[in-house]
């Protein structure tokens, strides 16, 4: 898609970097802070092979480059891969004494509470005169998030350059910039524990082997008695949070299962996605579904005394420490 009309101008001087928030649980979803032991072998399915994302281009022209005077000017709408993006310059630099270029989150004040998507990016400086010349930076993988809503490069190429007309990047004074935007469904994998004896159980909650998601450790915790109510409750669980490093935080999107073994329409599902951390080491669903209903042998929810837990995992970013990212993408 090709654009040569005049950019809109933002009207507020906001800065670069929202507010960190934290992602808020789906409705019925919480955590829990409680130990247990392992109980029975797990079983994980690797995920399917996937082809590298359609990446779509947006070219945006802006003629009188020379003579803009605003510190900021945004392209006009794009959708990619049904968000809204835009592109974002500083035409003399964003405090620097280089061009400074960004995708943008166009419609981020309209979004849920806790939203966010995985992207990969380029942006590229087309040099008019000769192709070969045209600078393009890339990001492999970026999480936008109300706390990163812009992305790019404050450094993406030097003014003096940009600005030299035998350089090949202004001709007649207009300057194209282009950007290549795919959005990312991260890769689940889902994690299946059969318990066995099921309503024999004693223990008040057990916790499934650890598997693995995303080079994270994960297991899945269940009350087969429900955690003081009369549902069954269950959660995933970070296992190894108390080994990790101060500060440390992975956020997931992930579902939980009770398979019904009869009837498979009848499975129960939910899903909702988390950030997990020391404080919120578990999520999950006290009130997952009435023990009623898992206890009655004609539901088939239990088989043989037999009870087949799902956890469908995608790990969306990892953070080791606290640390707010600037905008070349490096940690500070």
């Amino acid at each position: 898609m090709t654009l040569t009309t005049p950019p809109p101008i933002d009207p507020e001087e906001e800065e670069m970097l929202a507010p960190h928030s934290e992602f808020v649980a789906a409705e019925g979803s919480e955590p829990v802070e409680e130990t247990a032991n392992s109980v029975d072998a797990p079983k994980v399915d690797d995920p399917p092979k996937v082809d590298d994302p359609p990446s779509e281009r947006f070219t945006w022209t802006i003629e009188n480059f020379s003579k803009l005077t605003p510190k900021k000017v945004y392209s006009d709408v794009f959708v990619v891969g049904g968000y809204k993006w835009r592109v974002l310059i500083f035409p003399k630099g964003n405090n620097s004494d280089h061009l400074s270029v960004y995708l943008d989150v166009a419609d981020f004040a309209t979004l849920p509470y806790g939203w966010s998507k995985n992207i990969q990016l380029s942006l590229a400086v087309v040099n008019q005169v000769n192709s070969d010349f045209t600078i393009r930076k890339e990001y492999t993988q970026h999480r936008f998030n109300a706390r990163t809503k812009d992305w790019g490069f404050t450094s993406f190429m030097p003014l003096s350059d940009l600005y030299d007309p035998s350089k090949g990047y202004l001709l007649n004074d207009t300057f194209m910039v282009e950007a290549d935007v795919a959005v990312v469904d991260p890769p689940t994998t889902r994690f299946t524990w059969t318990i066995e004896n099921f309503s024999k159980l004693t223990d008040k909650m057990l916790w499934s082997d650890v598997f693995f998601v995303g080079g994270c450790k994960w297991r899945v915790l269940i009350y087969p008695k429900g955690n003081n109510t009369d549902h069954l409750s269950l959660y995933l669980d970070a296992a190894d949070s108390i080994t990790l490093p101060y500060g440390w935080n992975r956020h997931a999107q992930f579902s939980l299962a009770m398979v019904n073994q009869i009837h498979s329409e009848s499975t129960i599902r939910k899903d909702t996605e988390h950030r997990f951390n020391a404080q919120e080491s578990d999520w999950g669903f006290t009130s997952f579904m009435p023990l009623s209903d898992l206890y009655d042998p004609g539901k088939g929810y239990l088989l043989n005394d037999t009870c087949i837990v799902e956890a469908d995992v995608a790990v969306l970013e990892v953070d080791v420490k606290d640390s707010i990212p600037n905008l070349d993408g490096l940690s500070i």
